[in-house]
């Protein structure tokens, strides 16, 4: 137990009145106040908790590694909404506004650069959907699609699965592969680098594949590896994604 939570645990047992012996003794014999056990109890596993992550110094909000809610979180944490070029044009964004080379884009999928996507059949019906809502004249910037957006999101997933699993397998060894498949952030971090594409999965998967075949197999450390590839990578945009990863994670000085 930590020294914080022995602190508290002291502090609870003077508010109580009881002493060392009575909480230990008690506990096992029931003859406490069921508040003070609840207490003790609580503490302890709070701190088995802080445990399971041997050290890594963080607690991320991410729970499993479904991956529809994985991907939703990527879109809500990283990509958003709507944007159309003709938005600088028909005074819907400032004239500042810059986007660079990119096309229509929604929920992170570029209709002009992630024709790939847009050619699955997921892809067809994202965009019909799209086009019969006349979004290019009438979705403000970041509009997630009002009724549509749990129905766009999941099309968004049929379309990254098939390319994450390639790519996982391709890019990422056997042992790296299981330990992200079981561990939610990581998980996550690759979901979003299917985003980033082929080239940025293959580098980031390459760190991830080192720090395994080094000794490295807490996912916890290997998801501190795998941001430190994307906020140490170079590029202005995939080091912008991994602060924004390792803010939402609890994740300092990455």
């Amino acid at each position: 137990m930590n020294k914080r939570l022995l602190e508290e645990v002291y502090r609870q047992k003077e508010l109580m009145n009881i002493n060392e012996q009575g909480v230990l003794g008690d506990v096992k014999t029931g003859l406490i106040s069921q508040m003070a056990a609840d207490f003790v109890k609580n503490v302890l596993d709070l701190d088995d908790e802080e445990s399971d992550d041997s050290g890594s110094g963080y607690k991320s909000s991410l729970t499993n590694t479904d991956f529809k809610q994985s991907v939703n979180k990527v879109i809500d944490t990283l990509e958003g909404g709507y944007y159309h070029p003709n938005m600088v044009k028909d005074g819907r964004l400032k004239s500042s506004y810059k986007m660079g080379n990119s096309g229509e884009t929604m929920m992170g999928m570029d209709r002009k650069h992630g024709s790939g996507f847009a050619k699955t059949s997921a892809g067809k019906e994202f965009w019909g959907l799209i086009d019969k809502a006349n979004a290019r004249q009438n979705w403000k910037h970041g509009y997630m699609g009002g009724s549509l957006e749990n129905q766009l999101k999941s099309l968004v997933a049929d379309m990254i699965k098939p390319e994450y699993d390639s790519l996982s397998s391709k890019y990422l060894n056997s042992k790296a592969r299981e330990i992200v498949k079981k561990s939610p952030d990581l998980t996550f971090n690759f979901i979003y680098a299917t985003w980033n594409g082929p080239g940025w999965f293959q580098t980031f998967a390459k760190k991830i594949n080192e720090a395994v075949d080094s000794g490295i197999t807490n996912p916890s450390e290997l998801t501190k590896v795998a941001i430190k590839a994307r906020t140490q990578s170079g590029n202005s945009i995939i080091a912008q994604g991994g602060k924004k990863i390792a803010e939402f994670m609890g994740l300092k000085n990455m």
